[in-house]
């Protein structure tokens, strides 16, 4: 069993050089019925498409580097920009309230004056926890959707 992942990641190999594998992916992603994308060099983005997008949608991340036998193409899920953007600004933002709460309540302990700031610590552990839950639960709205773009994605670099 793997422990949940944020952003899952996968690898497959290709008997082929990266720049085929990439210009061949370029040449049927506007044919590609269950995702839509761009390409730029060794780099490509692909997504569900706009109708059947939602909140919780994945985009794929994928490059492609030369491998030991041809070409290794990485790939990683994630949320849209946006939502990702959100969840980083969130978590450091958890950080930093942890940060804080953590100087003041000792500031507070140190001066024996009630450390009351300590609070902060036990509410930023569980707005972690419901943040990390949230992304769980983002994940098994998008299984299918990400499935899907896995699907696609081999299809786009093997099928002839």
């Amino acid at each position: 069993m793997t422990t949940p992942r944020i952003r899952p990641t996968f690898a497959i190999d290709v008997d082929l050089d990266p720049a085929t594998v990439m210009n061949r992916l370029r040449l049927r992603l506007p044919d590609c019925p269950r995702c839509t994308g761009m390409s730029v060099g060794r780099h490509a983005e692909l997504f569900v498409p706009v109708e059947v997008r939602r909140v919780w949608s994945p985009w794929l991340s994928i490059t492609a580097h030369e491998g030991d036998q041809g070409t290794v193409v990485r790939g990683r899920f994630s949320p849209h920009p946006s939502i990702w953007t959100l969840y980083l600004f969130l978590a450091f933002g958890m950080a930093f309230a942890l940060l804080v709460g953590l100087a003041w309540g000792y500031a507070q302990w140190a001066t024996e004056t009630t450390p009351w700031a300590l609070a902060a610590v036990p509410l930023v552990l569980v707005a972690a926890g419901a943040l990390y839950a949230i992304s769980l639960i983002g994940q098994r709205l998008s299984i299918s959707q990400m499935e899907d773009l896995r699907e696609a994605l081999d299809d786009l670099i093997h099928s002839r």
